[in-house]
C-alpha cells in the first residue's frame, strides 16, 4: 500500500521501492496487476457533488501515477488494471486526522 498527502498524487522513494518490488514480482511471475486509488472524506467547503467528482478524480491520479511507474519498471500496460475508487472503501476511521490520512492511498495486487 503506498500513501499520499492530501489532495496529491505524488510518489515519494519509498513508494517507488514499492512499485518496483511489485514490478519485480510481476516480472518473476506474470499475472495482472490490479492499482486501486483511493481518496478520503476530508474536503470541506465544497458541495457534495463537488467532493465526489475531486475525490474520485485524485483517486485516478494516484492509480494512475502507480501504474505509470509500474510501466518505467517494465510491467506491459496491458498486464495493469487500474482503477480510482474515490472515497467509497476506506479501510481506516474517518472521525480522525490519523485515519483520514490512511485512507489515501493505492493498493497494489499482483493476480496470478
Amino acid at each position: 500500500m503506498i500513501q499520499f498527502g492530501r489532495n496529491s498524487s505524488r510518489l515519494g522513494t519509498n513508494d517507488a521501492s514499492v512499485v518496483r518490488r511489485v514490478a519485480d514480482i510481476y516480472k518473476r511471475n506474470g499475472g495482472t496487476v490490479r492499482v486501486l486509488g483511493h481518496a478520503a472524506k476530508d474536503v470541506v467547503g465544497a458541495t457534495a457533488a463537488e467532493i465526489k467528482n475531486g475525490n474520485l478524480s485524485v483517486s485516478i491520479s494516484r492509480a494512475e501515477a502507480v501504474a505509470n511507474l509500474l510501466i518505467r519498471y517494465g510491467v506491459p500496460s496491458d498486464a495493469i488494471i487500474m482503477e480510482g475508487v474515490s472515497d467509497e472503501e476506506p479501510v481506516y476511521e474517518t472521525r480522525t486526522a490519523r485515519g483520514l490520512a490512511a485512507n489515501r492511498r493505492a493498493e497494489i495486487f499482483v493476480d496470478f
